[in-house]
């Protein structure tokens, strides 16, 4: 690339004066070394340079036969002395010599050799320079890809020839489009590299995909790649996640279902298994083909009212083994009628003036003394939508007096009453409202309050006026 002057000097032993003068770019002055004794070797000076890509050097210096008759040249490269050349050069002309090969360069030494059989001399070194050589690309080969896996697979790559200097990158890089670059997708790993074998691990792959693949390597001449390779991917079954089933009524639902990814080939089927527990007993399913990944749904069809599913979404490839499944999912259908599972109902209610007049119970002396009534839910003789509930929460209307009621209930035939709780009739407002939940209806242990039918007691012991009662059932079944 070009002839450029050294920029410093070392004179290790001081025998050498104006040292500077050899890389002064002027031919009409010189560094000159003290006397060298006859028949001897003067000592070395060095001459440097900031590390450069040097293939060879140049000196003008004294070389006549009565005087100095040879000259000594060696070049530090790869952490030593190496030798370049010795003997004799033409007077006062510029001769080049070369290196073997083009090297890392801080520095060259000189020293010239006294010929002279009567007396001492000096030597002189009029000028010096060193050649930047040209940045050479390292050569590199791509083999074949191994280990092809569904999203891994191993690449590899051999550097035959350097090129200039050390390679400091070497690795893999990859694409979907071909002639891959360092810009694309790529594996690499830095340090100082020679020639060799190399392997590198290519992941984040889609299963079924083509690959192009290229190895390189990297000097300060810039990047050299090697030939171009491709390989597919293995395939897999597909991924599929389910989600909740929407527009539940009470025969049928719509499935939800996302197919994520294909495992590398469209699907050639998509649907949902669904049963009444987690076993795959029936299948609701379209086989066109041709199914992308993205989200789907189907219609599920001639489910029972009022009753627990648990449903899975699934896709089909032709990759053992085929099917990709989501979770399963539970879900309820709707029961009979127009009130949706889970609905809280009221089973008996009355907020007309007469129930307050008829359950209105005054003491006629002053002492307290235990009465009650009952309220009955049988609809036995009517259309009902369904054949039982579950009493969820119980909502007693009273005038505020004092005192409390304790409320019992009897399911269907019972002949004995379950005690459920007790209730205050204190308070600040005119109308009082005390709420019995389920929770802390029974005392005794936790009981179902699962039935068709239902009396319920409320018993006193001191003044009351009942307005009215509130029961919130979940209805289960169809009638």
């Amino acid at each position: 690339m070009g002839w450029v002057s050294p920029t410093g000097n070392y004179d290790p032993n001081s025998k050498w004066n104006c040292e500077t003068n050899a890389y002064d770019e002027s031919l009409s002055t010189w560094a000159e070394a003290d006397p060298v004794p006859i028949g001897q070797w003067s000592p070395f000076i060095e001459l440097t340079h900031a590390s450069m890509w040097c293939d060879k050097v140049r000196l003008y210096a004294l070389c006549e036969t009565d005087t100095c008759s040879a000259w000594d040249i060696d070049a530090y490269y790869d952490g030593i002395w190496n030798h370049v050349y010795s003997g004799a050069i033409t007077d006062r002309t510029w001769v080049e010599k070369s290196l073997a090969s083009s090297k890392y360069i801080t520095k060259f030494r000189f020293r010239g050799y006294n010929n002279n059989s009567s007396s001492s001399i000096y030597l002189r070194l009029y000028e010096v320079d060193f050649n930047l050589a040209d940045w050479i690309l390292p050569t590199v080969t791509t083999q074949s890809v191994i280990d092809i896996l569904s999203t891994t697979a191993t690449g590899r790559g051999n550097i035959t020839v350097l090129g200039s200097g050390y390679i400091t990158k070497r690795g893999i890089c990859w694409n979907t489009t071909g002639s891959p670059t360092v810009t694309d997708s790529k594996a690499e790993e830095t340090g100082s590299f020679g020639i060799g074998a190399f392997t590198r691990p290519i992941t984040g792959l889609s299963p079924g995909v083509q690959y192009f693949v290229k190895a390189y390597a990297y000097n300060e001449a810039g990047y050299a790649y090697g030939s171009e390779v491709n390989f597919t991917t293995d395939k897999v079954a597909p991924t599929v996640t389910t989600q909740d089933p929407t527009d539940v009524l009470t025969t049928s639902v719509r499935g939800n279902g996302t197919i994520t990814a294909t495992g590398g080939e469209d699907c050639a089927e998509r649907g949902f298994q669904y049963g009444l527990t987690q076993y795959p007993t029936w299948t609701k399913k379209v086989d066109v083909g041709g199914y992308v990944a993205g989200a789907f749904y189907l219609t599920i069809n001639g489910l029972q009212p009022n009753t627990e599913y648990w449903y899975r979404a699934f896709a089909k490839n032709t990759v053992d083994p085929y099917y990709g499944y989501g979770a399963w999912v539970k879900f309820q259908t709707a029961a009979a009628g127009t009130t949706p599972t889970g609905t809280k109902i009221s089973i008996c209610s009355d907020y007309s003036g007469y129930t307050y007049i008829l359950n209105e119970s005054l003491t006629d002396d002053g002492n307290t003394y235990k009465s009650h009534f009952t309220i009955s839910t049988d609809l036995a003789d009517k259309q009902g939508l369904h054949s039982k509930k579950r009493l969820e929460d119980l909502y007693s209307y009273f005038e505020k007096k004092d005192g409390t009621c304790k409320i019992y209930i009897k399911r269907d035939s019972e002949t004995t009453w379950q005690y459920c709780g007790e209730i205050s009739m204190t308070g600040e407002d005119d109308i009082v409202v005390p709420h019995l939940p389920s929770e802390n209806q029974d005392s005794s242990g936790d009981v179902d309050w699962l039935a068709k039918h239902f009396l319920i007691r409320f018993e006193f012991e001191n003044d009351f006026s009942f307005i009215g009662l509130i029961t919130e059932a979940v209805p289960i079944g169809v009638r």
